[in-house]
């Protein structure tokens, strides 16, 4: 009986890393997928490619294996979501590609950064002073650097 309880435990442990394993393959394939279709849509959009953006996106994801389930062109940017698999098992991504002029201030706490930010570069990357006690070795220095 201990036996069989063993050998049931190791099948549902099994089943289940492979299920999440098909399941992170599945978002790896739809990421990838939806990622070609909006940069096609973009070069389309911009006259790099020839046609009309979304059908573009929607024959680049269909050679990737997913299904374009929403496409959206605003100036030269597209947006743009793909299904891959189907039923329980369909996993989407979605995708937005386009110049870099039209992308929207991104921010950290309310902070504008990026290439348009008013931040100096010098504050931006100045350096941490030392550690403030024996506790403190740095690490929140680091953390700040990083992010």
């Amino acid at each position: 009986m201990l036996v069989v309880a063993v050998l049931g435990a190791g099948v549902l442990v099994a089943s289940a890393a492979l299920a999440a394993a098909g399941h992170r393959t599945q978002t790896v394939r739809a990421d990838g997928a939806a990622d070609a279709a909006a940069t096609s849509a973009a070069a389309t959009a911009i006259g790099l490619l020839a046609g009309q953006p979304c059908d573009v996106a929607e024959r680049v994801a269909d050679t990737n294996g997913a299904v374009l389930v929403g496409c959206d062109l605003a100036a030269a940017t597209a947006r743009v979501r793909v299904v891959v698999g189907s039923g329980p098992f369909a996993v989407g991504a979605s995708a937005v590609a386009g110049p870099a002029d039209d992308q929207p201030e991104h921010g950290v706490y309310g902070v504008p950064v990026g290439h348009r930010s008013p931040m100096s570069r010098t504050t931006r990357a100045r350096s941490c002073p030392g550690p403030t006690s024996t506790i403190d070795q740095g690490d929140t220095c680091q953390a700040r650097r990083s992010s």
